[in-house]
């Protein structure tokens, strides 16, 4: 059983790489990719924390943004190469900055009590080196100005609500085609959570398959049972890649989730990171 969608504390999860590491070796797991937001600056220590145990891959990816309407992110697994996604998280961390900023500046206006300091750094004041929506979420629970997390993204943040705020990021053909220049892999992050119907969401991903994208994820936590077979079978019929992980976030994030298995319907097979490094360089 693998892992391949993971965040640490270098973006907006609540573990270290090497506390990923740890606890993917605890459960067993054979392959776990790193995949923070539009960062890679946790890749070097999550290496190093995988050589203690020889039985794990250890997986460099990143999770990057896109300006797509409907809410779509893309990521590259297997990176080789991490100089161009430094350059590139330049770039994307001062958008989702810019972003944050705007975000703020809605919740100010319907009543909520949030500053700048209050998200981007942490108790110990050093600044999250990726700022994202639940360093939002958590301050607003943990100030008791919401009671209910999952609903703040529903009704404030999601697309459409008070406080959404449109990404300025690259395009999704851009960063497919960026992450294509780089010899990583293009896996199209849940595309159950992609904000398009059915029909339209399958069509957009064959028409981003034709410009580039390899691989979708076939398995995610928000899955159902249902959801996972409907995917395997769009994925075969399109002819991508398989993968799939749980968006593992520790306490920051997607509540009720665990490394490995998701909600407890996830069993990832080793043969999707196989096949992903591959296809890596093509």
């Amino acid at each position: 059983m693998i892992d391949l969608h993971s965040h640490s504390t270098f973006s907006d999860g609540s573990n270290t790489p090497a506390e990923l590491v740890e606890a993917a070796h605890g459960i067993g797991l054979t392959a776990l990719a790193l995949t923070d937001h539009d960062s890679v600056n946790g890749s070097e220590p999550f290496q190093e924390a995988a050589k203690k145990y020889p039985d794990l891959l250890a997986i460099n990816g990143c999770e990057l943004n896109t300006n797509h309407s409907a809410k779509m992110e893309i990521i590259a697994l297997n990176i080789t190469d991490l100089q161009p996604y430094y350059e590139i998280q330049k770039v994307l961390i001062d958008e989702r900055e810019n972003a944050c900023r705007a975000r703020l500046e809605k919740l100010r206006k319907l009543g909520y009590h949030i500053e700048w300091e209050n998200v981007a750094f942490d108790e110990n004041g050093k600044k999250h080196p990726t700022l994202a929506k639940p360093h939002i979420v958590n301050y607003l629970y943990d100030t008791k100005q919401i009671s209910d997390k999952d609903r703040a993204y529903k009704e404030l943040l999601d697309v459409g609500c008070p406080a959404y705020v449109e990404s300025n990021a690259p395009s999704a053909e851009e960063i497919i085609d960026f992450i294509r220049q780089t010899g990583a892999v293009s896996v199209l992050a849940h595309p159950c959570l992609v904000k398009l119907s059915e029909h339209d969401l399958y069509n957009e991903i064959a028409r981003l398959k034709k410009v580039g994208l390899q691989g979708m994820e076939v398995q995610h936590s928000d899955m159902s049972v249902d959801d996972m077979k409907k995917y395997q079978s769009w994925a075969d019929d399109l002819g991508l890649l398989k993968s799939g992980g749980s968006d593992f976030h520790g306490k920051n994030a997607h509540y009720g989730i665990e490394l490995g298995v998701g909600r407890g319907q996830l069993n990832i097979p080793h043969e999707y990171i196989e096949k992903i490094i591959a296809a890596s360089g093509k």
